[in-house]
């Protein structure tokens, strides 16, 4: 065992050796292994991600301008506008296929099924609020929100109002 150890302690020190490595894992800290590895940086404000009480790098000198400026008054600067991805389109019959499928295409526990107008009249005498009231809520055997949990209540609108259309 104990020359194990020793091919083990001679092959880790040739190993440090060879790469450079030694004395490193002994003077990493645990702030240098969570460290972010870039930063971000603008001109005139603290790098993101540096250690406290390290200045920004200096922005390079702006060369004088041989025009005289327009007005006196300092341009203020244009911030950028937030980049927002649009979202998409709400598909109401890919959401019926994820999560009313199941139940709506055979009528489990007398589910009105896809496109059955006399069901779907039966219930829509109520009212479309009153139906709504029932989706968001459940009734009977079915679950609040018919399990479309990332649902709203308009894009839940859409879905009722595609089954009862096809």
């Amino acid at each position: 065992m104990t020359a194990f150890l020793k091919a083990f302690a001679v092959t880790a020190t040739l190993g440090a050796a060879l790469f450079g490595l030694a004395g490193t894992a002994s003077a990493q800290t645990a702030a240098d292994n969570i460290r972010p590895a870039r930063s971000v940086c603008l001109a005139g404000q603290a790098c993101v991600g540096s250690k406290v009480g390290m200045a920004a790098p200096a922005s390079a000198p702006v060369a004088a301008s041989t025009t005289a400026p327009a007005t006196t008054a300092e341009a203020a600067p244009v911030a950028a506008a937030p980049m927002v991805a649009a979202a998409p389109a709400f598909d109401a019959e890919a959401a019926y296929m994820a999560s009313c499928n199941a139940c709506h295409a055979a009528g489990v526990a007398n589910a009105p099924k896809l496109g059955d107008k006399a069901a779907w009249d039966a219930r829509l005498e109520k009212g479309m609020d009153a139906l709504m009231v029932n989706v968001m809520n459940g009734i009977n055997a079915m679950p609040a929100k018919g399990l479309c949990m990332t649902c709203t209540q308009e894009n839940l609108q859409d879905i009722v109002n595609y089954m009862v259309a096809n």
